[in-house]
């Protein structure tokens, strides 16, 4: 990617891994036809032959991530290789400078300078790999950081901060199959969905770029309040989630009542417009894991609860129990 001034970037990234496994022919050929006339694979090219020939239209997610994480192996291995190379190397370094010390001191036959030459050349070579090795693993821990980078941000909602749809149905995943073990047996997971009230009109209103505020604003909420064991997220348009693992369903319900407080406690002003702020509310429904249900019965039953919250009035908490 270096040497043909590749952009680290998951879409190059995901490009390049997938010229190097040599799965995809369409792509090897296309790219090896372009580099073969152009030195530089720039992002623009990077990008049409990503969507013509690794996804077929759009940037794929998930796509990314598997490729991330199978980057990150390889380097994984070869920061271990070039660290084991170093190791050797220096050892190996040592033994040249004692040698060169003891020939220093002898006489100086033809045949003595001739391999005195030599292991001097050998000090420099080998501190020159040496050099080069630490520049690579140096490399390499940048790239490895920034695939991680990749990672977390793949998972985020780019809006709000908060979880995204992604991360949040893998957590629940991990958080129902856990919940039905013998161990976890008598304390099950709490859900809660919850759904700004009249979104619509506030966008139709005041236009997006004030609904962006106050979807932000809502999740800066979340965050705040939502307990480090639990996961907030943002899974539709205006519609937000948090799953509590370990919050008894009393425990689920006062952290409930204490977002849609706050939220309608919260005046979120328009931009210019400091003395105009908007009250926003927010409907909430909350549910406790059956046993043996999956997660789309689980997620159902916390929008009924939700649906219940809307048709009562709005700005409000309904509790559906397991």
């Amino acid at each position: 990617m270096k040497r043909h001034g590749s952009a680290l970037h998951p879409v190059n990234y995901t490009l390049w891994y997938e010229y190097v496994r040599g799965e995809n022919p369409a792509l090897r050929a296309a790219m090896d036809r372009y580099l073969a006339q152009h030195l530089q694979l720039d992002d623009a090219i990077a990008d049409a032959m990503y969507r013509r020939f690794v996804t077929g239209g759009g940037i794929d997610a998930t796509l990314i991530e598997r490729t991330a994480e199978g980057v990150s192996t390889v380097l994984t291995g070869m920061a271990e290789s070039a660290a084991r190379a170093g190791d050797q190397t220096a050892q190996y370094g040592t033994s040249l400078s004692r040698l060169s010390q003891e020939l220093a001191g002898s006489a100086h036959s033809p045949a003595l300078e001739e391999m005195l030459n030599t292991t001097r050349q050998m000090q420099v070579a080998v501190t020159e790999m040496q050099q080069r090795l630490s520049d690579s693993q140096n490399e390499i821990g940048q790239l490895r950081a920034e695939l991680r980078r990749v990672h977390e941000e793949s998972r985020l909602d780019s809006l709000t901060g908060l979880a995204n749809r992604r991360a949040f149905d893998q957590r629940l995943a991990a958080c129902l199959a856990e919940a039905d073990t013998p161990a976890r047996r008598y304390q099950r997971p709490c859900l809660m969905i919850a759904d700004i009230d009249h979104f619509k009109r506030i966008n139709d209103t005041y236009g997006h770029p004030y609904g962006d505020h106050v979807l932000r604003a809502v999740g800066t909420i979340l965050k705040e309040v939502t307990p480090a064991d639990c996961l907030a997220a943002r899974i539709g348009g205006e519609e937000f989630a948090v799953l509590m693992p370990s919050s008894s369903l009393s425990e689920a319900r006062s952290l409930a009542e204490s977002v849609r407080l706050r939220v309608a406690a919260a005046r979120v002003r328009r931009q210019g417009q400091d003395d105009d702020a908007t009250r926003i509310t927010i409907s909430i429904g909350l549910t406790l894991f059956r046993h043996g249900e999956n997660g789309t019965a689980f997620m159902e039953r916390a929008d009924q609860a939700l649906y219940t919250s809307k048709d009562s009035g709005r700005d409000r908490v309904t509790v559906l129990a397991g």
